[in-house]
């Protein structure tokens, strides 16, 4: 479960629903007088779960703010793509000017000294903005997480311990890291002021960086957590599958099925992880704006296209 999936929604709404009377028409074989008869219908009131009211507040802005996962998953795809065009706009850059060179000799020398800097890139500049826009949606990050947590709680009981260990360390660094890149961001667009916590994250490159790569820093033990859900659940399966010959429902063969490609997300977000963690310094070795673009258009391609196959009927 990376970033984008700790929106699993809280299935909260275990509805009780009272009745009210609504007649329908039915007609008699021996007369045609019409008898109006009452009809139940659902009414949905209240949940069989009891609820705090800011718990019901933020289910609510949950509810309402589910849309922008999908526009997420969409702007994700979109950025990185165009980090891709970056990348291979500034290696086409040379040999467009030695094509220039055979076709204009004159030009040999003077049509380019070196290879242009892929940061540089008006598709660069363009992925910048609508990464912003993306940090912009993910200011209201925390909602999603704090529902995810509240379903932990809810359903503990019912999972396998170790799933459950998990899942809840991910959630928690996952809010480290949405709480972190928030207050980073606020502090960076000057809505909040350069104090309080920013002590704690003095370093090279100021407090505003040093807040990002320790929320990165979050991030990227996150996904990790990812490969060890991924190993458990094939544990369970095997066990159940293959020591104590159990039987296999149609729902655990589809999630078998589904396990393969739950490998892609966290396999694309760990070279960009690492990198922004800042671990090795801040650059990782062999890292460029080609592998970032790559990784990430990997990483929500096959959500986003889920998305797009969806609109055929709109």
């Amino acid at each position: 479960m990376s970033f984008q999936e700790t929106g699993d929604e809280l299935e909260y709404s275990h509805i009780e629903e009272p009745t009210i009377p609504e007649y329908e028409q039915k007609v008699t074989p021996t007369e045609s007088k019409v008898v109006k008869t009452p009809k139940i219908i659902p009414m949905p009131v209240q949940s069989k779960i009891a609820l705090s009211a800011p718990d019901r507040l933020f289910f609510r802005l949950n509810e309402l703010m589910k849309p922008t996962k999908d526009l997420g998953s969409v702007l994700t795809t979109f950025n990185y793509g165009l980090y891709l065009l970056a990348y291979f706009d500034s290696k086409a850059y040379n040999l467009k000017s030695k094509a220039l060179s055979f076709v204009r000799p004159e030009t040999a020398f003077t049509a380019l000294p070196g290879a242009a800097d892929a940061e540089s890139s008006p598709f660069a500049r363009l992925g910048s903005v609508v990464a912003n826009a993306r940090l912009t949606l993910r200011l209201f990050g925390l909602l999603p997480i704090y529902v995810r947590v509240r379903k932990l709680i809810r359903d503990g009981k019912s999972m396998d311990p170790v799933l459950y260990l998990i899942s809840f360390i991910q959630c928690s660094l996952f809010a480290t890291f949405q709480l972190l890149e928030n207050i980073a961001f606020l502090t960076e667009k000057g809505v909040l002021m350069k104090c309080g916590l920013g002590w704690l994250f003095n370093g090279a490159g100021g407090r505003v960086a040093n807040m990002y790569r320790v929320a990165h820093r979050a991030w990227f033990l996150g996904i990790i957590c990812d490969f060890a859900r991924l190993m458990r659940e094939a544990q369970i399966f095997f066990t159940k599958n293959h020591l104590e010959k159990g039987e296999i429902t149609r729902e655990e063969a589809e999630k078998a099925v589904q396990w393969y490609y739950d490998w892609i997300r966290p396999l694309a977000w760990l070279p960009i992880g690492w990198h922004l963690s800042g671990w090795m310094g801040d650059k990782a070795t062999g890292f460029n704006l080609g592998v970032q673009g790559a990784a990430g258009v990997l990483a929500d391609l096959r959500r986003t296209a889920m998305l797009w196959h969806a609109t055929r009927e709109a």
